[in-house]
Formats: C-alpha cells, sequence, structure tokens
C-alpha cells in the first residue's frame, strides 16, 4: 500500500487519531503497549473501504472515558484493586484494546478484502472464479456495528450500572442478591444504560453512513437489530461472567476484588480473599468472547432476514 495517497485520503481520520492518542498519553488512558494497539486498530478501520467503521470507534473510545470517569468514583468505594488500592479502571492495556476491537478489526479485514475482489481472476490459459461472497459482504458491517453495539452496551452497564440504587442480582439466579462488581450481576438500571449505549452506537451508524461514501442508511429492521444485539451482547458478557469467571472477594471488607488490565485475581489458599465461580475466562476473554459472539450472531440475523448494507 502507497502511504502517500492512504494519508491523504484519511486526513481526518489521522488527525484524529494523534488527538486520541495524544489525550491517552497525557491522561493515562492507555499504557504505552496500548497506545501501539491503539494505532494498529486506528489503522485497520481507515482501511476499510466504509468511513463509518473508524468513526464508530472513535465515540466508542470517547464514550467509555466518559462514562469510566463517571462511574469512578463510586467503583473506587466498592471494589478494591488486587494491587492494594482503591477500585476503579487505571491505564487499559493493550489485551484490553485488542478484546474490545480486536473482533472488529478482523470483520473490517475480511470485508475489505471481499469487497476489493472479484467472482473472476485472469490466470495464464483463461478465466477462473474468483473469491466472491456477496451475501457475506453485506452482512459483515452489521458485525461491526453490533460489535461496537454490544461492547458499548457492556461498558455503560458496569461502570454506571455500580451506580445504581437496587442491588444487583446474579443473572443466572435472579432470586439471589449479589454486591456491587460482582460478575454477572446486573441491575434494571446497567440494562437500561446498555439500551442507550447501543441506541447511541446506531445513531452514530446512522449519521456515518449517510454522511459518507458509500452513502446509504440504516433501515429500520437493521437499525434494531444492532440496539437488540448490543442490549443481548451486554446480558451474554453477564451470563458469562456467572458461569466461566471467577469473582474474588476481599474477606475483611467484603468488597470485590479486581485484578490491574482485566487479569486474573491471585487467591491464595489461607489468605485474605474468596474466590467464587469457575476460573474459566479473565475479564478481558470475557469481553472477547461475548463480542465475538453477538457479532457473528447479528450476521446470523441479519442473513436470515436479507438484511445488509
Amino acid at each position: 500500500m502507497d502511504v502517500s495517497p492512504f494519508a491523504l485520503a484519511h486526513i481526518p481520520q489521522i488527525s484524529a487519531t494523534i488527538g486520541l492518542v495524544t489525550f491517552a498519553l497525557a491522561k493515562n488512558k492507555l499504557t504505552p503497549a496500548g497506545i501501539l494497539t491503539a494505532i494498529a486498530v486506528a489503522i485497520i478501520h481507515m482501511a476499510s473501504p466504509y468511513p463509518v467503521f473508524f468513526w464508530l470507534l472513535v465515540p466508542f473510545f470517547l464514550l467509555g472515558v466518559l462514562v469510566t470517569k463517571i462511574g469512578h468514583d463510586a467503583k473506587a468505594r466498592l471494589t478494591q484493586s488486587s494491587t492494594g488500592s482503591s477500585g476503579g479502571e487505571g491505564a487499559r492495556s493493550a489485551v484490553q484494546v485488542f478484546c474490545n476491537a480486536g473482533g472488529a478489526c478482523v470483520l473490517i479485514v475480511l470485508h475489505a478484502w471481499l469487497a476489493s475482489s472479484s467472482p473472476f481472476m485472469s490466470q495464464r490459459g483463461g478465466v477462473m472464479p474468483g473469491i466472491h461472497a456477496p451475501q457475506l459482504q453485506r452482512v459483515l458491517p452489521i458485525g461491526v456495528m453490533a460489535h461496537y453495539a454490544a461492547v458499548a452496551a457492556d461498558t455503560f452497564g458496569s461502570e454506571l450500572g455500580i451506580l445504581a440504587t437496587s442491588t444487583p442480582v446474579l443473572i443466572t439466579a435472579p432470586w439471589k442478591k449479589v454486591p456491587k462488581g460482582t460478575n454477572g450481576g446486573v441491575t434494571i438500571e446497567g440494562l437500561a444504560y446498555g439500551f442507550l449505549a447501543s441506541s447511541l452506537i446506531t445513531i452514530i451508524a446512522q449519521i456515518g453512513i449517510g454522511n459518507a461514501s458509500p452513502f446509504g442508511s440504516l433501515d429500520i429492521p437493521t437499525g434494531i437489530l444492532i440496539i437488540v444485539s448490543g442490549v443481548v451482547g451486554s446480558l451474554l458478557d453477564s451470563v458469562l461472567g456467572a458461569t466461566v469467571q471467577a469473582t474474588v472477594t476481599d474477606k475483611g471488607s467484603g468488597k470485590v476484588v479486581e485484578g490491574p488490565g482485566g487479569q486474573r485475581v491471585k487467591v491464595l489458599e489461607g489468605g485474605t480473599r474468596v474466590q467464587l465461580g469457575r476460573d474459566i475466562l479473565t475479564n478481558n476473554g470475557v469481553n472477547f468472547t461475548m463480542a465475538a459472539l453477538t457479532s457473528m450472531g447479528a450476521m446470523a440475523v441479519a442473513y436470515a432476514l436479507d438484511l445488509g448494507l
């Protein structure tokens, strides 16, 4: 790829990336490795023939920063870090960036490849069938949008849901109340915040599609599918959190203990921490799995209903 024409064609996106990287460095929102991963993610989003993908990435990051800041004080009071400090999100690592955007990157690369492919290709001796999957190409953008609707809904639900006045219940056992911050714990307020986030991502997608080439619009069924996918993704994240992710609490305070960067929290036998649930996936693993399953589910529904872009 020739860098100069690419750079000239993506001046707004490159400027936005530089601005966001500067902001993340100044406010310690990303680790150095997280910065490099975010730049790679941004470049992949720029390479897509659909500019809307990049412009979904930007508000997702900014909205995530905003809601994390809003819920930070409450999270600091109600949870604690495994390093001994108060709870609350620190600088996000490369793994966290990948788990929140990596699935979308895979779909974008596949979409860009299909968009540039041809049903026929010339070879010595004649014309041969080429890579051509128009139906898959039509639903891949829906998978990307559903991905960001889901991860945004999960972020809103977890970061703002902790502000809920009601006590969380375990999604797999709704009669059981759990401490705030428990993996798999849900509240009505948290679900409402997830619906809000999913709706915002859908509105941003509609604006982006309508104002950038190739111009188009989301019809009502597609918009509803993306919103519902976001909410379902948030619920799926809670189900995974309750079934394949351990929750660690401190014996003395009863607070949920969180690992830095979404890592596992070590529990020593006879120590001050108690582990509940099966420790199969980390928080990062849950996020990645949830986003991937939500994207695939949304694309399957879009295919069945003949929806696409």
